[in-house]
């Protein structure tokens, strides 16, 4: 991958995940012309633009005499139940000057998008996974004028739960009837936006009704339609966790810009259909986001989970913590590199830099320097070479060698103290950190913790490790007179395109101690300042961190995606957090150029336990090994080989040249991805704009 200090970098920066099923330009690779934009075929597994003499883009051509042409049927609606996938043939019509009819034979037939199904010979197949609206287009070489025909498939899916007859859907046929235990749904919030490829919520309401009673949970889109019959037996838990096939339907159709979310249910005892109260309205982003959040989990003692944010699965990172001078074995206080590969943590005591492609359940776990002091806190440099750290409440900052845990001779720092939690930008051109930290003195309920600060910036010269005198880019002081009171601006993060900072504002620093309000921002390197109310629901929002990506939501909109810790409840008490106050993770859609709040209603970050406290997300690419590096297997790599290097040795390799990576695939330097792609975050992606 380029330097992060290179101008490729920034674009890079500038990158969108794009779906693997977008239609790719000319050049782009392909297995059949469904997979190519409109006006390219896919020959020898490229995408080839088919013009004319003319310049026309694929259309019919033309033939002399020829008045017009049509597709029959011109346009058709297919209705896929359960899974069907259902068929249409279409045919191309060629009507003389004198209205005589007839029929073409093209030589190929293409679809738009091909996201509905796909078409070959003239026949219309729907995949029966996702709904919307695709144009069918002929191609016949030596016809003029074009001619087109629209295709629309309806989905609708049906699951019934355990012990539920197949005759239960007719149960909910008659007309509603209104009723106070009519059923809101607790999650999804209202108004919440997600990625396509979240992993699925869990539709929780709260209890209601009686055993036998049967609850219909419907899911719907303009174009799909998914819905599950459960009945109300022991261990019933008032909520619909979505399998993702079903989920799938819903995410991949279109219309999915907009998702209602009702629960209706059957009454056993009278045989009412008490309809559904306010439906519940979520959105899905056009953009998805991958990788890993590695954030740390309390039950007693603390550790670093990795979760995958597609599959909803965890992992205990460190299977055997190091114990600090007191006994408790834990890792906290951690950060990750900007590649993900590299882990900083410490137990209070010491401090140690693990690489997360390692092996790391042995015991004692490996580490890149011997363990030692220094810092408690740390943000990574883009490269993972250096981190800049210092001390969990106030004290100096400086920088260290990542490899060895040395302070770096001829770094140059502004001599700050107290300063504590600094950020490091992914361009590498700034650090901010929490400056001027006030402590609680002897006596306060937070006695030795911070309560006060301000944010401060410090550019870079050039490419030395030297930077220049503080400034402060956002003063504690000033939001006083916010909900959540307080002086104190602390935990900031960068925004991938290092033209934000997200930060915690309050009374404190700490949640654990005292039970501190926390108000989220935003603010840019001007010192403009937002609020972002609509993520942290006024005063329940702490320790922002952001997603290495940046989504294309189309017509100039782009989306980033701020993760951060809320003591909210998420969902019921059976299957979630409801009158638990744990910390829990949410995620937060932000559009940095809306005019007033620029965040949304977040989500609840799948795959985290409800039983614990879980905060400090801090989210990065899928951990693995560039070309070059060496490796022990393909799975360490971010190409996917790892073989014998002209060198002898065992690293990891390029793909062939003819087997280039697609949107969405893992890479692991330029050049691995199919033409139109560029490699960021380990994840070929196409350019914003």
């Amino acid at each position: 991958m380029p330097s992060m200090f290179s101008p490729r970098f920034w674009i890079l920066q500038a990158l969108v995940l794009v779906a693997a099923c977008s239609p790719n330009a000319p050049g782009g690779a392909c297995t059949t012309t469904a997979e190519c934009s409109v006006g390219a075929t896919c020959m020898d597994g490229r995408c080839v633009a088919r013009t004319d003499a003319a310049g026309d883009d694929g259309g019919p051509d033309a033939t002399p005499g020829a008045v017009t042409y049509r597709v029959e049927p011109e346009s058709v609606t297919l209705e896929s139940i359960d899974g069907s996938m259902p068929t249409q043939a279409f045919a191309l019509i060629q009507i003389d000057a004198d209205g005589t009819e007839t029929t073409l034979a093209a030589d190929d037939w293409i679809l738009n998008t091909g996201r509905i199904g796909e078409v070959s010979g003239g026949v219309f197949t729907a995949n029966g996974i996702a709904g919307g609206v695709d144009i069918v287009r002929p191609v016949a070489v030596g016809v003029s004028g074009r001619a087109t025909a629209e295709v629309r498939v309806n989905v609708h899916r049906t699951e019934l739960g355990a012990g539920v007859e197949t005759t239960a859907p007719s149960l909910f046929a008659g007309a509603p009837v209104a009723d106070p235990s009519a059923i809101t749904p607790l999650y999804p919030l209202e108004g919440a936006i997600m990625p396509r490829n979240v992993f699925p919520p869990t539709v929780q309401w709260a209890p209601v009704g009686a055993a036998g009673d049967l609850f219909r949970v419907r899911m719907s889109t303009t174009t799909a339609t998914i819905e599950a019959i459960l009945l109300f037996a022991d261990g019933f838990a008032h909520g619909w966790p979505l399998t993702r096939e079903l989920w799938r339907s819903i995410a991949d159709s279109e219309g999915a810009e907009d998702v209602t979310i009702s629960v209706d249910r059957y009454e056993a005892a009278t045989g009412r259909v008490i309809g559904a109260a306010a439906p519940r309205t979520i959105h899905l982003a056009r953009g998805n986001i991958f990788g890993s959040v590695y954030y740390e989990h309390r039950t007693g003692t603390a550790n670093i989970i990795e979760l995958d944010t597609e599959t909803a699965t965890i992992r205990d990172l460190i299977t055997y913590p190091y114990p600090d001078s007191g006994g408790t074995a834990c890792v906290g206080c951690h950060a990750l590199s900007h590649d993900g590969r590299y882990l900083f943590g410490t137990n209070a005591q010491t401090m140690s830099v693990y690489d997360v492609t390692a092996d790391l359940s042995t015991n004692p776990p490996p580490t890149r320097f011997p363990l030692s002091g220094g810092a408690v806190v740390a943000s990574f440099d883009p490269t993972g070479a250096y981190f800049v750290g210092g001390s969990h409440v106030a004290g100096p900052l400086g920088i260290f060698d990542a490899n060895t845990g040395v302070p770096v001779d001829g770094a140059v720092l502004p001599a700050h103290n107290p300063a504590g939690y600094p950020s490091w930008s992914a361009d590498g051109a700034r650090i901010v950190y929490s400056g001027d930290v006030v402590t609680a003195p002897a006596g306060h309920p937070e006695a030795g913790n911070p309560i006060g600060g301000d944010l401060h910036l410090i550019d870079r010269v050039g490419d030395a490790l030297e930077f220049m005198a503080p400034r402060v880019l956002h003063a504690g002081a000033s939001l006083a007179g916010m909900p959540e009171g307080g002086v104190d601006d602390t935990h900031a993060a960068w925004s991938p395109d290092s033209r934000y900072v997200a930060f915690q504002h309050g009374p404190g620093t700490f949640t654990h101690v005292v039970r501190n309000p926390g108000g989220l921002y935003l603010v840019d390197l001007e010192g403009n300042t937002r609020r972002l109310d609509n993520a942290s629901a006024g005063t329940d929002g702490y320790w922002p961190t952001f997603a290495p990506y940046i989504t294309d939501e189309g017509e100039g909109k782009r989306y980033l995606w701020m993760a951060f810790y809320a003591r909210r409840d998420y969902g019921n008490a059976a299957l979630g957090t409801q009158g638990t106050a744990n910390r829990q993770l949410w995620v937060s859609a932000i559009d940095p150029d809306a005019a007033g709040d620029p965040s949304f209603v977040p989500y609840w970050l799948p795959g985290q336990s409800t039983a614990t406290s879980n905060f400090s997300a801090f989210w990065a690419p899928t951990a693995c090994r560039s070309t070059g590096d060496d490796c022990g297997s393909a799975s360490e790599c971010c190409s996917g080989l790892c073989g014998e290097s002209e060198t002898g040795e065992f690293a990891c390799l390029p793909p062939p040249p003819d087997a280039c990576r697609f949107a969405g695939e893992g890479c692991g330097g330029d050049g691995e991805c199919c033409a139109g792609l560029m490699c960021n975050a380990n994840r070929c992606q196409s350019e914003l704009g």
